[in-house]
């Protein structure tokens, strides 16, 4: 069947119309038009933003489909992601690469003004313009580490010089690392924020817990300071209508019902979808049907299996018990006799406990009050 598939697809010359594990653009992007012409529109007006989302609902894809959108509205705009810092310094390095390659890039790449804009920095940094278009920033890693804070002021003020004459903003993904790395570090953003009246900053994040706590309740530090964008899962229909018209316009059949299977089997979480999609596709013959989906799902679970048991064996026992059983029954009612029985715990203080690890690790989520395993395929490998 797999032959088979590689031979249509090879020779039609369309190859699998579908994609994971790294932002898609163009027509490979689904959906999202409310949430793009959301935030295009404050990025545009000088608005911030917090745009909170579960890891694999394609947030980046969507923040990168913003920003191509601005760009072609006239604004001056940029990305910088958080991910790989792990201390103030490299926080600092990453926004001042993001601001002279996106918003400042006019200004930057002549030489007076790029000097001219590193000259209000109290650190002064090498920069560097790689062959491909990249910037690299580096700050000594000896200097002062109270002064941090200050050139990430110096840093994000350059934006206002852009704003004087163009739509200005700067989309900060990963955001939850700041906190991570200094919980101090996000009033710091927010008093930036504030200073800088016309310019949107969007602050993004994938591990939901922590930006709820950064965006909501009292002193969080982010409070008030922008619209919260909440992604959720694309709606069933528009998803499917993308899955039968991306597979047939590559020469392959897929019923509205298929793709409804595809979509129930990982809980429509975008990345996913388009991951069953992409084996479905690979496995089957002119058809994707229910033998097909089911098929393709066993694939990925079977694929996957050393890392899920490598994951599992790094867990403590009862944590261990905690994921199988909500894995094979998710429910909010996990201090209820019948949870601790089924998990074998002897009382709710170590479900908590297991719970915040979990959830930490992003292995569970919370959904409209009850607890799972977020990932569809390491679900069905707990309940093998």
């Amino acid at each position: 069947m797999t032959r088979k598939a590689d031979r249509t697809a090879s020779g039609r010359g369309t190859g699998n119309p579908f994609h994971y594990g790294s932002p898609v653009a163009g027509d490979r992007f689904a959906d999202r038009t409310l949430e793009v012409d959301a935030l295009v529109r404050r990025m545009l007006d000088g608005q911030n933003v917090i745009v909170l989302s579960p890891r694999r609902y394609g947030k980046t894809s969507l923040l990168l489909r913003a920003i191509e959108l601005v760009r072609r509205r006239g604004g001056r705009t940029g990305y910088a992601s958080l991910i790989k810092a792990s201390n103030r310094r490299e926080v600092a390095e990453a926004l001042l690469a993001a601001v002279l390659a996106g918003p400042a890039g006019w200004l930057a790449r002549r030489r007076t003004e790029l000097a001219r804009l590193l000259a209000g920095l109290r650190i002064q940094p090498t920069v560097t313009v790689h062959p491909n278009g990249s910037w690299q920033v580096t700050f000594a890693a000896a200097s002062v580490e109270t002064a941090w804070e200050g050139v990430l002021e110096d840093s994000l003020r350059i934006l206002a010089t852009v704003a004087k004459s163009h739509p200005t903003s700067l989309v900060i993904d990963e955001f939850q690392r700041a906190a991570e790395i200094d919980a101090g570090l996000p009033g710091v953003f927010k008093a930036i924020a504030d200073e800088l009246r016309d310019v949107s900053l969007v602050f993004a994040g994938s591990k939901l817990h922590v930006m709820r706590e950064l965006s909501s309740g009292p002193g969080a530090p982010l409070l008030g300071m922008g619209e919260r964008i909440v992604l959720d899962v694309i709606p069933e229909d528009a998803m499917t209508r993308y899955l039968t018209h991306r597979a047939t316009a590559a020469g392959k059949h897929m019923s509205t019902h298929a793709a409804g299977l595809i979509y129930a089997a990982v809980d429509g979480i975008p990345n996913d979808v388009q991951r069953l999609a992409f084996e479905a596709f690979l496995v089957a013959g002119d058809t994707i049907d229910e033998e097909t989906v089911a098929i393709a799902m066993q694939r990925i679970v079977s694929h996957q299996s050393t890392d899920y048991g490598e994951l599992y064996e790094r867990l403590a026992p009862t944590q261990q018990r905690v994921l199988r059983a909500l894995a094979c029954e998710p429910t909010g009612a996990v201090y209820a006799a019948s949870f601790l029985h089924d998990a074998d715990v002897t009382n709710p203080n170590s479900v908590r406990a297991a719970i915040d690890v979990l959830e930490g690790r992003e292995l569970l989520r919370r959904r409209d009050g009850v607890w799972m395993v977020g990932n569809a395929f390491f679900r069905a490998w707990l309940c093998q």
